[in-house]
């Protein structure tokens, strides 16, 4: 038993470490491409994240994405927030890198910034499930702060899709 608790302490402290996490999913165009049609939903919302001293920083002026859920960013998503449902990661807890980092899993994806009242919309979006994703990171290197936050969505035809990204 205390060999299992040791090995489970390892595997956690590798999964936010400075080593490339190996993904056993393959990057597959045909299972992300439809995001880049034109749908006839909409997605709108807000995002914060709750900082290490407890008080929350909201959107304002980052990215948002919103990633196709599919195999390989399934398993990125895991990796990440521990969870394919919600969460939040700190750049303090040091955000995994992956191995392959394919280079279209980045483009695959919608994007927008959210605006000063914490805001974001997307329009004309295609059906399917996602990952709403906002990057909520400032400062300088190599103290960044902040981080992301995550939530699983699904969007339907001609919906309008309202999420709040918090954690």
């Amino acid at each position: 038993m205390k060999y299992l608790s040791l090995l489970l302490v390892l595997i956690a402290n590798m999964a936010h470490s400075n080593v490339a996490i190996e993904l056993s999913h393959a990057f597959v165009l045909d299972e992300v491409e439809w995001v880049k049609e034109q749908g006839s939903a909409t997605v709108a919302g807000s995002a914060y994240i709750k900082l290490e001293n407890g008080e929350y920083r909201g959107c304002a002026g980052f990215n948002v994405e919103l990633l196709p859920a599919a195999p390989y960013a399934n398993e990125r998503i895991l990796h990440t927030y521990q969870n394919n449902k919600s969460g939040q990661i700190l750049m303090s807890q040091n955000p995994p890198k992956f191995s392959p980092d394919v280079a279209e899993y980045h483009d695959y994806l919608l994007k927008t910034k959210c605006g000063e009242n914490n805001q974001f919309e997307f329009s004309a979006v295609p059906a399917g499930e996602y990952y709403a994703i906002a990057f909520i990171i400032f400062g300088e290197a190599p103290k960044l702060q902040g981080g992301g936050v995550m939530q699983k969505i699904v969007v339907k035809d001609g919906a309008t899709t309202t999420v709040l990204i918090k954690q």
